[in-house]
């Protein structure tokens, strides 16, 4: 009984030494104690791109912060390790723009920049501009057991719709933490400062201080967050009429209905190829005086748009920002003239289809031709005779009667 009761504790014993070999270092067994001082909180920067005129839609960008590995670096013959991070979980981030927690939300309430900004990857002045925002990563409940360089991993996800999200998904992020005791002799850790990157790979990315540390300086691999695309394209109709019973001035009626957009998206209408506003001519049909072509449309709830335009000859419609997968219908009202759909030069894409990766431009020819009677002169010129001749004749008997 007693030889049991030995095996027990013994047992017992070598499984607290196990477990105790395996438990991670807590703040409760450091001799710094568990509140840490300094710059408790850091930041990045989310970047979303899109095209100069296209309206981003509502999305979001989730983020989870887990615990990164623990490395050892040999550079120039000198050692030292960054730390696993610790206590992920109580690592925390408000929802930006967002009631939800580690999350991002982007919205066409947003306000974009057009500036010289050359931290955004893919980033044309000319032809883009991009939306900034910055989420903040609190540390304060962490409770780092020594000094040293914790890393953590930030991965970002997102499935919006045409979005090409940033090929990184993750970055990772060095929290530096001294040693801060003061003259009192109360041992104190303190978070001076951290350093955000791209990646854990095993290309040297910190640079080795004099003294067996790292000096916090970061190369090649060195970003400022996470930039993410808003993949748009336009759709432009145009019209032209030929023929030489054709008038220019007439206005058209073009019908145009999307589907399969984003509820209630925005996308912004260039309408400096045609009129504001249809005025009245001899040619147009009374009815379509003092319609307007608008400016901007709104998908409706279902993701549905139909919209009528007018153009006359040499006019173009273009809709921006229309995302990946919409499918477009355009139809026109030719009236008496005979229509031909794609039949512009170099406007030749179908005139129904689905957005893709590629802008599209499609267009409409009218023609409306007439034929000049070739018989006109020999019709009339018998008739002319006829009258010469009987006013010859007339003359002929007047003569004849004064001679009696």
């Amino acid at each position: 009984m007693n030889r049991n009761r030995k095996k027990v504790k013994l047992a017992a014993v070598i499984l607290a030494s196990a477990l105790t070999a395996v438990m991670p270092v807590s703040a409760e067994g450091s001799a710094y104690g568990g509140q840490i001082e300094g710059t408790l909180t850091t930041s990045f920067k989310k970047y979303v791109l899109l095209d100069k005129e296209a309206v981003i839609p509502g999305m979001d960008f989730k983020y989870e912060i887990s615990e990164g590995k623990a490395k050892t670096y040999d550079l120039e013959g000198k050692k030292f390790e960054i730390l696993a991070g610790i206590q992920a979980s109580e690592v925390t981030m408000k929802g930006v723009d967002s009631a939800e927690a580690n999350t991002i939300h982007f919205d066409s309430s947003d306000q974009t920049k057009n500036d010289e900004n050359s931290s955004v990857k893919g980033y044309d002045k000319a032809e883009s501009k991009y939306i900034e925002k910055t989420a903040s990563l609190d540390f304060s409940k962490v409770r780092f057991p020594e000094p040293g360089i914790y890393r953590y991993i930030i991965t970002e996800s997102g499935t919006n719709r045409s979005v090409e999200n940033d090929p990184d998904t993750t970055r990772v992020l060095d929290v530096y933490v001294y040693d801060a005791t003061g003259a009192d002799g109360v041992k104190k850790l303190k978070i001076e400062g951290y350093v955000l990157h791209s990646s854990d790979n095993d290309e040297p990315e910190i640079a080795m201080g004099s003294e067996n540390g790292s000096t916090g300086n970061y190369v090649d691999t060195k970003n400022q967050g996470f930039t993410n695309e808003y993949q748009t394209v336009d759709l432009t109709f145009r019209k032209e009429v030929s023929g030489n019973q054709a008038s220019k001035d007439k206005y058209f009626k073009f019908t145009v209905a999307l589907t399969k957009g984003i509820a209630n998206d925005i996308v912004k209408v260039d309408i400096t190829g045609a009129d504001g506003e249809i005025p009245s001519n001899a040619a147009t049909q009374d009815e379509y005086e003092g319609k307007t072509n608008p400016a901007e449309l709104t998908f409706d709830a279902s993701g549905n748009i139909t919209q009528d335009f007018y153009l006359q000859h040499g006019q173009q419609i273009v809709i921006r920002g229309l995302p990946a997968d919409v499918a477009y219908n355009i139809t026109e009202a030719a009236e008496d003239y005979k229509s031909t759909a794609a039949g512009v030069q170099e406007y030749k894409n179908p005139v129904n289809g689905t957005t893709a990766k590629t802008d599209i431009q499609t267009s409409y020819l009218n023609i409306r031709e007439g034929v000049i009677p070739t018989g006109v002169a020999t019709a009339v010129a018998p008739f002319a005779v006829l009258t010469a001749a009987a006013g010859a004749g007339i003359l002929i008997v007047s003569r004849k009667k004064r001679a009696r």
